[in-house]
């Protein structure tokens, strides 16, 4: 140090390098990225007075000896040894270390651990190297308000520690950050200040350097306690020798799991009858390998085991990692089960599933897994909640309600009027709250899985689902699609279709797969799949049925030509059969097919839902119709309000409903809430449904305009049976609109010949897209792919 006050300093922010600091956040051997900042303290005043910068020291020149310096080694070791090294070179070694009063070097490294990108030494003499471990966010319970009880709330730990220079190593560094974050995640406490006080002690105590040579500095910030500000909190500074290490802080991970959460709860509550049938939900969730496969493994095991019985399944979810962000997406959703294992018991058997049947093996809390299985709530066959506040379990899960990735597809399975079982509130107001903070990490990706190729991965339809409030058509918040919407192409091989009947019909294989090909092609120019719907049977009113060999010779070789043909791009061409026959669809599936298009919501052939069911990464088209082909022109009055208040209640967006406005639509989603129960019974996925309204089909005129209007409500829609308790949501099911050519479009155009409506099908396809339609059916893809495209741009900004 020089006796003098040093009034000059020359800075270099940020010299960005990359190089090996030792094992990086995944234990290799791989350049990382670091940031290097020079403070020197000089004296330019020569330099100033003559303008010249000979008499001064050159960053320029600085910046680039450190860069050489670092590249002059292949492998640091540590982010200390590099410090050092460059500090030293800077002090000691370097042509202009004359003009050297004092110096600082700060490096920073963005690799090192996986659950911070902001972990610096940063040196300013000879004797300490201070260490900067900054921005380590973490979840933990800390408050003394039920609601910060009942749910971990997300802080930022930042630990500055100044201890004798050399003393760091990679291990030791790594282990506290490590041992810290168990530490902190298994922690409860009431006050901020008793947590940074812990921390300093647990610092203390990893380290293990005479107190008379080691400090500590301790923040803690909750980042979502008050409103309107980025966070709240406190720090400490701690010399070693203030530090109380008289009680030690233990940060086993086996020990911290003996922590009671604390609950305002007694355990016990609720009481389990043996022998009596009770309910639990699960939630589970996949983020390497086949995700798909190992959550369909998970399920195959539960409904192995007599005890317990897979009720109904949520959708499917794909969510970015919300505890550590430096993974892969997980595929998420929920699981209602019914079951006679008390939830102890039950927690065995989940365990037992994930680790000794598919072999998950846990790197570290929140850390990818191949399945997890987590009991979320339970309760008796009297319907009362069961609450547990063991060693090793918790219920209600205590973070269920802070992620969406839990109570989205947790409320499609529970009515609106279900309460917290601590707190008394509904448990979607917890899944509103979340969405009300407009944060584009708590909005999912909904898929339907669809067949593989070639034993390559799995193929999905995927919807990016968000809550917004609609100031257009419903004046309210609710889900909508912002993902941009797929266009399916109608391929009738029919010679009597309503519209294009003949056009395709005896066609040859050549001219028929080269109409494909252009179909695919107007559609892919704009779009990144295209879906094209095969058929080999009219649905027009009054239509002569084929035979079910003419059925099958019309179709399965299209189907087959299409998926051998090496001039179509297999991952981005789907194959929809239009039937409603189990066995056309059964040959459909094992030829290529990835969707099954039944518009007779299974009525026509029963058995469908076994073909669906059989086939779980099939997609199923589950539409609405009364009656028959012959029949549903005359189906096409709906009961009147006060006849069809007596068997349930209706819900949209999560209340109450039985308006008159709202009765047609109402009327509809409970008739397709029946098929739907139909098809679960069946063993038919959730995640493979798709919703047709069934456009034209048991409607006349306007009913199918105030259908299209209605979209939004029935994609809201759900249904309490007042006769059997059962509860149908059809929340986050994808929607099909076939609006193509239609009759009642030819009617307020005056367009009698079918394939004249196509100006005014690309009009109304746009309409469908506001209304938040999911797929579109059309036959002039290449018009109609143009008209989705502009509507996507226009109502979903993509």
């Amino acid at each position: 140090m020089t006796s003098f006050e040093i009034k000059d300093r020359i800075h270099i922010k940020n010299l960005k390098l990359q190089t090996i600091l030792g094992p990086d956040r995944w234990d290799q051997l791989n350049p990382q990225r670091c940031q290097v900042c020079v403070d020197i303290g000089t004296d330019f005043a020569m330099s100033s007075a003559m303008d010249d910068l000979k008499f001064s020291l050159n960053y320029a020149t600085i910046s680039k000896d450190v860069a050489q310096l670092v590249s002059n080694r292949k492998n640091w070791l540590t982010v200390g040894n590099l410090t050092r090294s460059i500090y030293s070179f800077l002090k000691n070694d370097s042509d202009y270390k004359s003009g050297v009063l004092d110096l600082t070097v700060s490096l920073q490294c963005q690799d090192v651990h996986l659950r911070t990108t902001d972990i610096s030494c940063v040196i300013r003499d000879d004797l300490f190297d201070l260490w900067r471990i900054h921005n380590l966010e973490l979840f933990c319970v800390l408050g003394v308000f039920t609601f910060e009880r009942l749910q971990k709330q997300k802080i930022s730990l930042d630990m500055d520690i100044l201890w004798p220079r050399g003393s760091d190593n990679h291990k030791l560094l790594r282990s506290l950050i490590d041992k810290t974050a168990v530490y902190l995640e298994n922690s409860n406490f009431k006050t901020v200040e008793a947590l940074v006080e812990s921390i300093t002690q647990l610092v203390s105590q990893q380290i293990n350097i005479p107190e008379e040579n080691f400090s500590v500095q301790v923040k803690v910030t909750k980042l979502s306690a008050i409103t309107d500000t980025d966070g709240v909190g406190v720090s400490c500074k701690r010399s070693g020798i203030e530090i109380n290490c008289e009680d030690l802080v233990t940060t086993n991970e086996s020990t911290t799991n003996d922590l009671t959460f604390n609950l305002p709860i007694e355990n016990g509550s609720g009481t389990i009858f043996n022998g009596q049938w009770n309910k639990a939900y699960l939630a589970f969730g996949s983020n390497i390998g086949d995700r798909l496969n190992f959550i369909t493994t998970a399920f195959s095991l539960l409904q192995a085991n007599p005890k317990v019985r897979l009720v109904n399944s949520s959708s499917l979810f794909e969510s970015e990692p919300m505890y550590f962000k430096d993974q892969q997406p997980f595929m998420n959703g929920c699981v209602e089960i019914e079951t006679t294992l008390d939830p102890q018991a039950l927690l065995a058997f989940c365990k037992k599933i994930e680790y000794e049947e598919i072999k998950r093996v846990k790197h570290f809390d929140n850390g990818p897994r191949s399945i997890d299985l987590d009991i979320i709530m339970y309760s008796n066959s009297d319907g009362e909640h069961v609450l547990v506040n063991d060693q090793n379990l918790v219920i209600p899960h205590p973070r269920m309600l802070e992620r969406t990735f839990v109570l989205e597809p947790l409320c499609e399975l529970i009515a609106p009027e279900m309460l917290h079982p601590i707190t008394a509130e509904p448990i979607t107001h917890y899944l509103s709250q979340i969405y009300e903070m407009d944060n584009d990490e708590n909005n999912l990706w909904k898929l339907i899985p669809l067949p593989s190729l070639q034993n390559e991965s799995h193929r999905f339809l995927k919807f990016k689902t968000v809550t917004k409030f609609d100031p257009v058509h419903t004046s309210v918040t609710h889900r909508r699609t912002v993902s941009p919407t797929y266009v399916m192409g109608i391929f009738n091989t029919t010679p009597d279709s309503f519209s294009d009947g003949g056009v395709f019909y005896q066609n040859s294989k050549e001219q028929i797969l080269s109409n494909v090909k252009q179909m695919c092609a107007d559609a892919l120019e704009l779009h990144d799949q295209v879906i094209i719907d095969i058929g080999g049977c009219s649905t027009r009113p009054n239509s002569a049925q084929p035979s079910l060999d003419e059925e099958i010779e019309r179709t399965i070789e299209v189907i087959k030509a299409i998926r051998n043909c090496p001039d179509l791009n297999q991952e981005k061409v789907l194959i929809s059969i239009d039937t409603y026959r189990s066995t056309v669809a059964e040959k459909a599936i094992e030829t290529g097919a990835d969707i099954i298009n039944d518009i007779s919501g299974a009525s026509f052939d029963p058995r469908i839902l076994d073909v669906v069911a059989a086939n779980p990464y099939v997609a199923y088209v589950m539409s609405h119709i009364r009656g028959d082909i012959n029949t549903m022109s005359k189906m096409t009055h709906y009961d009147t309000p006060k006849e069809f208040t007596t068997e349930g209640t209706d819900y949209i967006f999560n209340e109450i409903c039985d308006t008159k406005a709202t009765h047609f639509v109402r009327t509809i989603g409970r008739e397709m809430s029946q098929t739907y129960q139909t098809a679960l019974r069946k063993g038919v996925r959730r995640w493979q449904i798709i919703m047709d309204p069934g456009l034209g089909f048991a409607k006349k005129g306007t009913q199918n305009l105030d259908l299209i209007r209605q979209v939004p409500l029935l994609k809201n829609y759900s249904f309490v049976n007042s006769n059997t308790g059962g509860y149908t949501n059809l929340r986050n099911i994808p929607v099909l609109i076939g609006p193509s050519r239609k009759k009642f479009i030819g009617a307020i155009t005056k367009e009698k010949v079918a394939a004249d409506r196509d100006f005014a099908t690309g009009s109304l396809v746009t309409a469908c897209v506001g209304f938040d339609c999911d797929i579109l059916r059309v036959h002039n893809i290449k018009n109609c792919a143009k008209s989705i495209k502009i509507a996507d741009a226009l109502y979903k900004d993509v």
